[in-house]
């Protein structure tokens, strides 16, 4: 089992302070997980609201991150392909690839908000159906010399992209899926690593979606057994179960807040209300949807994921809803020390 420290800030200015000490902040977690031994470093794209609206690039992000850091690969979670040209993405993670030695892993989706497509001129409504050929033009601009496309959805004239990266015959590609059969099997087929939210639903819901995609390696000539299921969770790892919902409890509060935000959910509505429900920390901690409690506590908590998700890369995001950073790194240190020596 792999462990990411997975970036997605909700930013709560009040408590996060302005811009530099937010980046400042960011940066120290980095170098904590670095130091801590996780396995990955992940960041987001989101645009134009606080829900992640921080981190509008994440290859800039990561191409600070591998200035500082030697071990952690670098992913973005994701990228989002569809709503940029494709080349520029194969360039701008290429350049990371070079500046981190090898470590960028490229993770693609559509993203969840059809305003920042309108706002960067992008189709929404066909976002989805582009992904593949997007995906197709980064592999090619990586791993061949001069070349010309016509597609369905993308055509360009002859050239040659440059800088190539340095793993071979490309990084790593992951791709996400949380509901439609259709994404799971997909990327399956054509053999890329899947990216899923298991908490969104329940992970009873989503072990079945997690076998279609491991049906469609099998029928696309691809082993599971060289295929991550990542999956990301909130986390805060307290002293004890008790200590840990006093600590967290306002703060993910705020976070479920800005995840309805994102969703567009009429307030006053059925729908909105089960959601709300569905995000209480109590239910959370339950379900074990969200990585809340004492170390013993989380470290069942992840041992039920793994097995019931059959989740072999997990992401866990720390910092959520104006956390203090003291208690940011202590929950880190926690889980590093504690948490994940006890598990299975």
């Amino acid at each position: 089992m792999k462990f990411g420290y997975y970036l997605l800030n909700t930013y709560v200015p009040e408590l996060d302070g302005e811009s530099p000490e937010l980046y400042a902040r960011w940066l120290e977690q980095i170098d904590t997980a670095e130091d801590l031994g996780f396995d990955s470093l992940w960041v987001t794209e989101h645009h134009f609201r606080y829900f992640g609206g921080m981190m509008p690039s994440p290859s800039v992000l990561l191409a600070a991150a591998a200035q500082r850091t030697r071990n952690m690969r670098l992913g973005a979670a994701v990228s989002i392909l569809p709503m940029h040209n494709p080349l520029r993405i194969a360039e701008e993670f290429a350049m990371v690839d070079l500046l981190s030695n090898g470590r960028v892993i490229l993770g693609a989706g559509r993203g969840m908000h059809p305003t920042e497509y309108k706002v960067f001129s992008a189709d929404w409504d066909t976002a989805q159906k582009r992904l593949p050929e997007a995906l197709d033009i980064v592999i090619r601009a990586w791993t061949g010399g001069e070349f010309e496309w016509s597609g369905k959805h993308y055509s360009f004239p002859k050239i040659a992209v440059y800088p190539k990266p340095v793993q071979k015959p490309h990084p790593p590609i992951y791709v996400t899926a949380n509901k439609d059969p259709e994404s799971f099997q997909m990327i399956g087929r054509r053999g890329h690593h899947l990216m899923t939210l298991p908490w969104i639903a329940t992970n009873e819901i989503q072990r079945p979606r997690v076998e279609q995609y491991w049906n469609a390696l099998r029928d696309g000539g691809h082993s599971k057994e060289d295929k991550d299921v990542f999956v990301m969770y909130p986390a805060y790892v307290g002293a004890s179960d008790a200590e840990a919902r006093i600590d967290v409890l306002d703060h993910w509060n705020r976070w479920r807040g800005f995840a309805l935000s994102a969703l567009n959910l009429d307030p006053n509505s059925e729908a909105y209300r089960r959601v709300f429900a569905h995000l209480e920390y109590d239910s959370m901690t339950k379900d074990s949807r969200g990585v809340f409690g004492g170390p013993e506590t989380c470290a069942a908590i992840i041992n039920r994921i793994a097995e019931v998700v059959g989740a072999t890369h997990i992401g866990l995001t720390f910092h959520f809803g104006g956390l203090n950073q003291e208690k940011v790194l202590k929950s880190m240190e926690r889980f590093a020390r504690q948490v994940r020596p006890a598990l299975r």
